[in-house]
């Protein structure tokens, strides 16, 4: 927002909560967003599903089928003065439809990409064609995610027939895992790269 003025920028409205990461030494770090942001007027309150425009949205709020990634543990947040194990009801998920393409940007899928998928096609009665974001594999917080569950993602997402590019919080090794798995159906997005979609 310090670079341009005019942008809206959409949050989940309990983004504004309190977050927090245990680190290694078990020292306990507030990662939450600034409070006084909350004043900005180019700040946008979302609920859980939220249409920004004609073919762009955000969801949220997660219905959990399946495990969140194992990597959450030590992410935290505060809730009636107690600090407690996130469940990331505030991260928000992007949906992009244009010409026919349907694009699910995840982030770092805290709520676990399988879940993401399943209420994206609670929601749409079909799977995305594109899917863009990390899969919250590995984590200095919490751990890596074990090579069972690796293997178990990458099926499920063979079987969704979209095309996926991973990245940060997904780790090297356990694309590699994907990557053997799952071939040309997912491929590593890093700072800098363009896609064509």
């Amino acid at each position: 927002m310090k670079e341009n003025k005019k942008a809206e920028v959409f949050l989940h409205r309990l983004a504004f909560e309190k977050h927090y990461a245990i680190r290694p030494n078990d020292e306990l770090e507030f990662i939450g967003l600034d409070e006084e942001l909350n004043q900005n007027k180019q700040i946008i309150l979302t609920s859980d599903r939220f249409f920004i425009n004609s073919g762009i949205q955000v969801f949220s709020n997660i219905v959990q089928k399946e495990p969140r990634p194992k990597s959450n543990s030590g992410l935290l947040k505060e809730y009636k003065g107690q600090t407690i194990a996130d469940i990331f009801a505030h991260e928000q998920n992007l949906v992009v439809e244009e010409d026919g393409k349907t694009l699910l940007v995840t982030g770092c899928a805290h709520n676990g990409i399988i879940n993401i998928l399943e209420h994206f096609h609670t929601l749409k009665g079909r799977m995305p064609g594109y899917v863009i974001g990390g899969f919250h594999l590995s984590s200095r917080s919490g751990g890596n995610e074990d090579s069972e569950m690796i293997d178990r993602i990458g099926k499920y997402l063979m079987g969704t027939k979209a095309k996926f590019y991973t990245c940060h919080c997904t780790d090297v090794e356990p694309y590699k895992r994907l990557k053997a798995i799952m071939g040309d159906s997912i491929d590593y997005l890093s700072a800098g790269s363009e896609i064509e979609i």
